[in-house]
């Protein structure tokens, strides 16, 4: 299904995170063991951090989010409230989908000025199941979608690349191939500590002959496949796009001070590279399989845009 949209560009959204309650209990989850002590924003600090957003012209669209923003009861209100400022040219919700297979809940979302829907999809069937640690959680994420298909809003897929779903990694492209989908975003997996504990981080050489094949099922190149948190220097083939550009979020304090644990950002190339979007290498990446001095090299000029 082609869809023509313009590729969302990060530098322009800014993310608030509403609150972290969640309906799933992903295996792949960032926030997993300190999301309980995360505190959600609250009215109030919303209303003054999307009011001086729009008082100094610092971005023109919002991104709400959290653990899952739509399990949040007053989501519509804080919704209601950034729209009502006439400010902000997309207002997208960061989403596991489940709850937008209910179509009434879905319209009134949009009825209160959600137009950009990034939704959460890592697998087929079980193995999105089993990666969510909820039963019937694929099928309703995909009734999600589908809802979505009825409205004039923006939609992009998000999947995260782990040793879980590597080998479904294809056949789920080509599903979300047949959806109202406008870039299908895929991200490398980083746990927020040191090591992989778990197993769960994929080397670059099996990600490098994985996106090829990816790419050939989404069809059109117009629909780009983006690689979030690779290094940008792999290879990478036509309508695959690298884009790891970490737009200014509102999170508390005790996020940033995990997020320092995973050393993100390590690359043997940093000095002589140009490019200060790529996030490099996790700390639990080169405790699994190397600092890649070999595979990845600097880049010595930035792509113009």
């Amino acid at each position: 299904m082609a869809v023509a949209s313009e590729r969302v560009d990060l530098r322009k959204y800014i993310v608030v995170s509403l609150w972290f309650g969640c309906n799933n209990d992903c295996t792949l989850c960032m926030l997993q063991g300190f999301r309980e002590k995360l505190p959600p924003i609250g009215f109030d600090s919303f209303r003054n951090v999307v009011r001086d957003v729009k008082d100094h012209g610092l971005y023109e669209n919002l991104i709400l989010s959290g653990a899952e923003v739509t399990t949040f009861s007053e989501l519509e209100r804080y919704v209601d409230y950034a729209a009502s400022l006439g400010w902000f040219r997309k207002i997208q919700i960061q989403t596991n989908g489940r709850r937008l297979s209910d179509a009434g809940y879905l319209r009134k979302l949009v009825d209160a000025g959600v137009n950009e829907f990034f939704v959460s999809v890592h697998g087929t069937r079980a193995v999105h199941d089993n990666i969510t640690r909820r039963p019937g959680s694929w099928r309703e994420t995909m009734r999600g979608l589908a809802n979505l298909a009825a409205f004039d809003v923006n939609v992009i897929s998000n999947s995260v690349l782990t040793t879980e779903n590597y080998d479904n990694m294809e056949t789920l492209m080509a599903v979300l191939s047949a959806e109202k989908i406008s870039e299908f975003h895929l991200w490398n997996y980083f746990p927020m500590r040191a090591d992989d504990r778990v197993g769960l981080v994929i080397d670059l050489e099996r990600v490098v002959s994985l996106v090829p094949r990816l790419r050939g099922m989404l069809g059109p190149e117009q629909r780009p496949l983006v690689l979030k948190g690779f290094p940008h220097c792999l290879p990478a083939a036509p309508g695959v796009v690298f884009d790891s550009w970490f737009p200014e979020t509102v999170l508390p304090l005790a996020f940033w001070r995990e997020f320092e644990k995973s050393r993100f950002g390590y690359c043997p190339h940093r000095e002589q590279c140009a490019d200060w979007s790529c996030w490099g290498l996790s700390g639990a990446y080169v405790s699994a399989y190397g600092d890649e001095q070999d595979r990845l090299r600097p880049i010595q000029k930035m792509p113009e845009g």
